[in-house]
């Protein structure tokens, strides 16, 4: 479905609207030895009350390993969803999106731009961003960055956190419009590391319709056996033990 610009949409807001709305997919975790990689169900909802800024609000699932199927990393994000069963909420965070400017690219820097190599029309002006960002977890945060076309970057400018908070001292994040999924990844110095590595990294499809049953987490997977119930007729109903792994 093509998407179409929102009646009540701030005019500062155009070159965010392709991020309206809600999306869902699958993702991966990992940062070196302090968060084994694994698959995660996500969900970035942006939404917007008539002024200028977008709501962000981001939400990542561990995945029931038992449950879950295994995944093409190739997949749609939609698609990548309905086969993960969430198990328990991983994070969650709220971000406030504002637009503070505009200008034009240098022609120089932009000549491998698929929108605008060999056009001969004027390139997209690039927008620059200001975000807040705050989580349960004890962070809050100062984002600077850019958005032209469909793509964004932004980096963290201060970060700050609660006295029992795990140490964050820096972030950085790229968002992107590939095949009509979100593209997005997160790299972070943390927990005592000074460099910054590799943590976070998803696709998720839009959705069109939060409440259409086709577009639930793990709408592709057999429905959950009902508590206490079991089959005993072979080896394979036996449950998984309890170090079992997310599937990648």
């Amino acid at each position: 479905m093509a998407f179409t610009l929102p009646d009540d949409l701030a005019p500062e807001l155009y070159p965010l609207a392709w991020l309206a709305g809600t999306w869902r997919g699958y993702g991966i975790l990992t940062y070196g030895e302090t968060v084994p990689e694994q698959a995660v169900y996500q969900e970035m909802t942006f939404d917007y009350d008539g002024g200028p800024y977008l709501r962000q609000t981001t939400t990542i699932w561990t995945v029931d390993a038992t449950r879950s199927k295994n995944l093409d990393f190739e997949m749609p994000g939609l698609q990548g969803a309905s086969l993960l069963a969430p198990a328990q909420i991983w994070s969650t965070e709220t971000i406030y999106w504002r637009p503070v400017g505009q200008e034009q690219p240098d022609a120089a820097e932009t000549t491998d731009d698929a929108d605008t190599k060999g056009s001969g029309g004027p390139l997209t002006p690039v927008t620059r961003l200001e975000l807040v960002s705050a989580d349960p977890a004890g962070h809050v945060a100062v984002w600077e960055g850019w958005i032209q076309g469909p793509r964004a970057q932004v980096g963290t400018q201060a970060v700050g956190r609660a006295r029992t908070a795990v140490p964050v001292e820096e972030m950085t994040r790229m968002f992107g419009l590939v095949g009509g999924d979100l593209m997005w990844t997160q790299d972070m110095a943390a927990f005592g590391q000074s460099e910054v590595t590799t943590y976070a990294s998803g696709r998720l499809g839009r959705v069109d319709d939060v409440n259409d049953p086709a577009a639930q987490p793990g709408s592709a997977l057999d429905p959950a056996e009902p508590e206490g119930e079991s089959s005993t007729s072979s080896d394979s109903s036996m449950p998984a033990s309890d170090d079992a792994e997310p599937n990648a």
